[in-house]
C-alpha cells in the first residue's frame, strides 16, 4: 500500500533524485520538480529466532552470577570462572595460629530480579587453567565453554542482595583449603609469595548459583584501582572481590592478620552460560543454520542475553519496490522494532540498546550493519510518549539500496543483537510479535521519490 504524503511537498524543497539515483540538495544542481515522495510500510517481514555460534565473555572485569528463569525462551544459569593472585603478602612465624579463610563479594549496584531474597552461590576449586588454549584462533574466553571444577565446595556463600547499600557478602571457606595455604606460608613455600608458582598451584575458583526457582543477576566488583589491602580493613570495608587468610599471633586473642587475595587483573576470568531449553519452542534450535520461525513459537521472536539467542528478519517482498516505478530512488528507510506488550518489567528488562549484522542462510554474521554517514546503526530504547510504550528505530538506508541494486545478495538478512556487554554481564529479552496477532509491531518503513 502506498501513500502520497503531504509531507511530500515539504521534503522535495530539499531531496530529489535524478534518474541514476543520486541525491542532490536543491541548488546545486538542476532538479526535477515533478518529483514525489510516496511512502510505503506494508512489507512482509518474516521474524525467527537464531542462536549465535559464541560470544566472547572474558575481559570485561565484571562477576556476574545469577539465574534467568525464563519459560518460554529458557533458563539461563551462569557458571563463572576467575583466576586468582596474591594481592598483599605476609611472613607467618612458627607460633602463629591458623584462624579461618573467608571469601567475600563487593556488589557494583547493578542486579536483576527480587532484591529482598537471599541468594545462595557455591564456590568450587577449578582443575583446570583458566585460558585459552596456546593454539586457539581467538585468544578469548567464550560463552559456551567450561572447565573442570571439584565436586566438594569450597564455600556456600548466602548473598544478601542490596546493591543500593552496597553490603559486602562473605562466607567462611573450608579449612582445610585454609589451613593448607597457611602452612605454605609458615615453610615460606614459593607459590604463596610469587603469584607465577601460585597461579600454578592454585588455578582458580568457579561460583556457581543453587538458587534457580526465579530470575535474579547480581554484579559485583572484580578489581577496583582503589582498592587498598590494609591488614586492618573490615571484611565489611572490601573495595572489591577477596579472599582472606586469617590468622592471629599466639597468646593474643584480639590479633587478627590476614593476608588478601584478589581476581587476577587483566585475566581471562570469564562466564560460561549454562541453557536450559527443554519443553520450549528452542528445544532444539541448532547453531549453524538454524532457525525457529515465529510461527512456530506462537507468533513471538526472542533476543535473549546469555543465550546467544537472537532475532533474525527476512525480507521476502522487498524486492518488489523495484516495480514501483521505472524512476524511483529510495531517500530514506528505516526498521521500527516494538517490544510485545507486557513482556517487559523490572526483571524481564529489555536491552539498553540493539545493534544490526548482515548474515546469510548459515546465520553467519558479517559485521555490523553501517548508516549513510558510516556509523554503526545501533538504536537505544526510545520512550513513545504517543503511545505510552517503548521502541527501537533503526536507519536502514544503505541496506535497502545495496538490497534493491543487488549490491548484495537478496538472500542476505538482517540480525538484531544486544551490545557484546550486555550479552555476558546482564540479563535481558526482548520479545518481539511478528504483526499476526497485533500488527506494526516490526516495521520496514521507506520514503522514495518518483518523478
Amino acid at each position: 500500500l502506498c501513500k502520497i504524503l503531504l509531507a511530500g511537498a515539504i521534503l522535495a524543497l530539499f531531496v530529489t533524485c535524478d534518474r541514476t539515483g543520486d541525491s542532490y540538495l536543491v541548488g546545486d544542481v538542476f532538479t526535477d520538480n515533478r518529483a514525489v515522495l510516496g511512502y510505503i510500510d506494508s512489507f512482509s517481514l518474516q521474524l525467527s529466532t537464531i542462536r549465535l555460534d559464541s560470544f566472547v565473555t572474558s575481559g570485561n572485569g565484571d562477576i556476574f552470577i545469577g539465574h534467568f528463569k525464563d519459560e518460554n525462551a529458557g533458563n539461563v544459569t551462569t557458571e563463572t570462572y576467575i583466576p586468582i593472585n596474591i594481592a598483599s603478602r605476609t611472613i607467618i612465624e612458627e607460633d602463629d595460629i591458623y584462624d579461618s579463610i573467608v571469601i567475600c563479594f563487593k556488589p557494583k549496584g547493578n542486579w536483576v530480579g527480587d532484591t529482598l531474597q537471599y541468594k545462595e552461590i557455591k564456590i568450587y576449586e577449578v582443575l583446570e587453567e583458566i585460558k585459552p588454549r596456546e593454539d586457539a584462533e581467538q585468544q578469548y574466553m567464550f560463552n559456551h565453554q567450561s572447565l573442570k571444577y571439584s565436586d566438594t565446595e569450597l564455600a556456600t556463600v548466602k548473598i544478601e542482595p542490596n546493591p543500593k547499600v552496597g553490603l559486602v557478602s562473605w562466607a567462611r571457606m573450608s579449612d582445610s583449603l585454609g589451613q593448607k595455604w597457611f602452612d605454605m606460608v609458615k615453610n615460606a613455600d614459593d607459590a604463596m609469595f610469587d603469584n607465577i608458582y601460585f597461579e600454578q598451584f592454585f588455578y582458580g575458583i568457579c561460583i556457581v548459583p543453587q538458587t534457580t526457582d526465579f530470575t535474579w543477576g547480581l554484579d559485583f566488583y572484580s578489581n577496583n584501582e582503589n582498592a587498598l589491602y590494609s591488614t586492618e580493613k573490615l571484611i565489611e570495608d572490601a573495595m572489591e572481590f577477596e579472599i582472606r587468610l586469617h590468622y592471629r599471633k599466639s597468646g593474643d586473642d584480639e590479633d587478627d592478620s590476614f593476608m588478601t587475595f584478589i581476581a587476577k587483573p587483566n585475566s581471562y576470568q570469564f562466564t560460561h552460560f549454562v541453557n536450559d531449553r527443554s519443553g520450549t519452542a528452542f528445544e532444539n534450535l541448532e547453531i549453524d543454520g538454524g532457525r525457529v520461525y515465529s510461527t512456530e513459537s506462537d507468533n513471538m521472536s526472542y533476543i535473549q542475553t546469555g543465550s546467544g539467542m537472537a532475532l533474525r528478519i527476512d525480507f521476502p517482498t522487498l524486492a518488489s519496490l523495484q516495480s514501483a516505478s521505472e524512476y524511483m530512488s529510495v531517500v530514506d528507510a528505516r526498521l521500527v522494532i516494538r517490544p510485545h506488550d507486557y513482556s517487559y518489567d523490572e526483571t524481564y528488562r529489555l536491552p539498553t540498546a540493539l545493534y544490526l549484522a548482515l548474515t546469510d542462510e548459515s546465520n553467519d554474521l558479517f559485521g555490523n550493519l553501517s548508516d549513510i554517514t558510516g556509523n554503526v546503526v545501533a538504536s537505544p530504547v526510545y520512550n513513545d510518549v504517543a503511545n505510552g510504550s517503548p521502541y527501537y528505530d533503526f536507519s536502514l538506508l544503505p541496506f535497502v539500496r545495496n538490497f534493491l541494486n543487488n549490491a548484495i545478495d537478496n538472500s542476505m538478512s538482517i540480525v538484531v543483537l544486544p551490545s557484546s556487554v550486555e550479552n555476558s554481564t546482564d540479563f535481558r529479552r526482548l520479545v518481539v510479535d511478528d504483526n499476526t496477532k497485533f500488527g506494526e509491531n516490526v516495521q520496514l518503513q521507506i520514503y522514495y521519490t518518483t518523478y
